[in-house]
């Protein structure tokens, strides 16, 4: 086990120290213990005390089933720390509404079948800012804690308590209350060093959980396990798309009314917000089902499942319940709804109303006059859906839709490519690449932009958590560090679920000759499957169960980074259709090879 604790923590440069390993162990094997016989040495007893080598706080938290049921910590670093805060853990679990009651014959049961998750912090190193988001932005999200001192006193935030509440990307938010646990006012940061003489610190940890009571621990980064190389195969892509797909399924109302899909599932609180997913996620969901559907070697009843499941939300969506937004009012989601329509076959030959108005409501979306123009013509489309509208028109123009013009699909590319600086187009992909596609093949001509889109990989080959310009944590290994991780992060690298945008593409042009010669398909396919790794970080996985209220409803769904587990729609269907293009060319790829 010291072994795993060292392997699951990889240090880089600058990293605050961690507890000693072998120490960790032992303290996690003795707080089992304790809590298993549902008893606490007396503080004055010798067993009470575990000294913990280089370690300045602890943080227990119970589970029952997922449920959080009892936490407790303590940041006083002597022997006595472990034994306080698993105290007070305890003692969460007595006042538990579902134990409060219990006959006392039965606690130790109820305490045995919980699970145990124990972090222990490293020293801590001092933080410079003159204000608490400038201390946030230098953490790691879910991998740093943070601290306030003054004196002898200090109040810390576990990142276990970051990654169980969701909030490990908004640290700022949580500091101010660190000070009252020091007895002191909300204050600016400025002012409680200037009046108390407070300084802030972030640290490091070690972290030992259970996939169940009675199972061994096992160390985490970020709450979580690696997702290794050697899982990459096409068999791991295959059940990582079959998974998503799963969890798409799963996340359809369950009502009788015709809503289609929930929205963004949010386990923390094992609720969906919005309750109702928005037309324009219900129907890329839909398109990357069915594009899922047609990959060529998947098993003909799953795929049979799946393009069942892609036509249920466009059928839906059809009609519109109370509350609901109207599907063709935005000009974006009747892009999305004919990216959908036209890919499922079924769909696009019964010719349904609307697919027909959707296409309609595209056609109209872009003019030479005024550019790309919503519903709301006060607010300027972004780039991103900029992308999608034309993409949907030069889609519909590639399927011989009548009264598209080629010479408007053609400005409408134009104008996308030149809403954003070079630097920022990959912020269009995966879209303006296939709608260049579709125009080359509609057209019958060659494939234009064929050196932007080019760059566009070599930006991103360049960006990719990983490699030895770029080693990064190991976790986040693969993923694209297009940003700062939405304030937090500072320095580090940072990859989130906006990796599957351009990686949906990047997957598809693999197989590509315009755009990947012969010669670099297998390097640029190795590179993918690298950023497949990443997704499958992402991801739940049934060795995440111990850490959900709600397991059932979040496994298989993207998270939204590794330190948020928040399940947008749109991540989803991007992940989905990143390894739904990415089977197809491992496919082609190999078809190549026996030819040769």
């Amino acid at each position: 086990m010291v072994a795993s604790v060292a392997a699951g923590q990889p240090r880089g440069t600058g990293d605050p120290p961690l507890p000693d390993a072998a120490d960790v162990v032992a303290a996690f094997a003795t707080v089992r213990a304790w809590i298993d016989d549902f008893e606490l040495p007396p503080t004055e007893a010798p067993q009470a005390r575990l000294a913990v080598a280089d370690a300045s706080g602890v943080c227990v938290i119970l589970r029952q089933s997922g449920r959080i049921v009892g936490v407790g910590t303590d940041t006083t670093a002597d022997a006595l720390m472990v034994r306080r805060a698993t105290g007070r853990a305890m003692s969460d679990l007595l006042g538990d509404p579902a134990v409060a009651n219990l006959p006392e014959d039965m606690l130790p049961q109820v305490a045995a079948a919980v699970t145990l998750e124990l972090e222990i912090a490293g020293r801590p190193v001092p933080l410079l800012g003159k204000t608490y988001a400038d201390a946030a932005a230098q953490l790691s999200p879910g991998e740093d804690g943070v601290a306030l001192r003054r004196g002898e006193n200090t109040a810390m935030l576990f990142p276990a308590q970051l990654r169980a509440t969701n909030t490990a990307g908004r640290v700022e938010r949580l500091l101010p209350p660190l000070a009252v646990e020091l007895g002191l006012s909300a204050l600016p940061l400025p002012e409680l060093a200037r009046r108390f003489d407070v300084s802030i610190y972030r640290f490091r940890t070690t972290t030992l959980a259970q996939h169940a009571a009675g199972r061994p621990p096992f160390a985490t980064i970020r709450g979580d396990t690696l997702v290794t190389d050697a899982q990459v195969t096409r068999a791991g892509i295959q059940e990582l798309a079959v998974g998503i797909a799963q969890h798409l399924s799963n996340t359809l109302a369950p009502v009788d009314a015709p809503v289609g899909l929930m929205g963004t599932y949010r386990p923390a609180s094992d609720r969906f917000s919005p309750l109702i997913a928005p037309p324009a996620e219900q129907a890329l969901a839909a398109w990357s089902l069915a594009r899922l559907s047609r990959v060529e070697q998947l098993p003909e009843l799953m795929a049979g499942r799946i393009a069942d499941v892609s036509e249920h939300i466009l059928r839906q969506l059809e009609q519109v319940s109370d509350g609901e937004d109207e599907p063709l009012a935005s000009a974006v989601a009747c892009a999305a709804i004919v990216h959908a329509g036209l890919e499922h076959q079924g769909y696009r030959d019964s010719a349904p109303p609307l697919l027909r108005e959707a296409a309609e409501r595209v056609r109209v979306a872009y003019t030479r006059e005024d550019g790309f123009v919503d519903a709301d013509e006060s607010k300027p489309v972004p780039p991103h859906s900029r992308a999608l509208i034309a993409s949907a028109l030069s889609r519909l123009l590639a399927t011989g839709h009548a009264g598209v013009d080629a010479g408007l699909v053609r400005g409408a590319l134009d104008a996308a490519w030149s809403s954003v600086p070079p630097h920022e187009q990959v912020t269009l992909l995966p879209w303006i690449g296939w709608a260049e596609a579709d125009y080359a093949a509609a057209a019958g001509e060659p494939l234009a932009r064929v050196v932007e889109l080019r760059n566009l990989r070599q930006l991103l080959d360049a960006s990719r958590v990983g490699t030895a310009d770029r080693p990064g944590p190991p976790d986040l290994a693969g993923g694209f560090a297009l940003s700062g991780g939405g304030g937090s992060g500072g320095g580090h690298l940072l990859a989130t679920s906006q990796t599957v945008r351009p990686a949906a593409f990047l997957a598809w042009m693999i197989r590509d000759p315009r755009l990947t010669r012969d010669d670099e398909a297998a390097v640029a396919a190795g590179r993918m499957l690298q950023t497949i790794r990443f997704i499958g970080q992402l991801s739940v996985r049934p060795s995440s169960r111990w850490a959900y209220v709600n397991p059932g409803r979040a496994l298989g769904g993207i998270r939204a980074a590794v330190w948020n587990c928040d399940q947008p729609v749109p991540a989803q269907a991007l992940a989905l259709v990143t390894a739904a293009e990415m089977l197809t060319s491992l496919d082609t790829l190999a078809s190549r090879d026996e030819k040769q």
